[in-house]
């Protein structure tokens, strides 16, 4: 991939993000397409990295940006309205593309 591509997000997190930093990439966090069936995933994940742009007081809302790591990852799927569930070992957010 040549150039680094990620769009504008608003998340809402289920854990508190202040323990992130802003402006870095937090690079071990999925996007997951299928089901969870007992404890085992199904279906595709793909790498999502966040990086959280400013925290909205108050809330455990931020403002990040999203992208993928690869070229074959489905970037059609970002564009303004689309919702998706971030995993990390448990669902951790819920992320709305701007």
């Amino acid at each position: 991939m040549g150039d680094i591509r990620f769009v504008k997000a608003l998340i809402r997190w289920h854990i508190d993000p202040s323990k992130y930093p802003c402006n870095t990439w937090l690079p071990d966090i999925i996007v997951h397409f299928g089901s969870l069936e007992g404890k085992h995933l199904t279906g595709e994940a793909w790498t999502v990295p966040v990086r959280i742009t400013s925290l909205i007081e108050g809330t455990r809302d931020t403002y990040a940006d999203v992208r993928f790591l690869v070229d074959d990852a489905p970037w059609h799927l970002l564009v303004s309205g689309y919702m998706f569930k971030l995993w990390a070992g448990k669902e951790v957010a819920s992320v709305k593309v701007l």
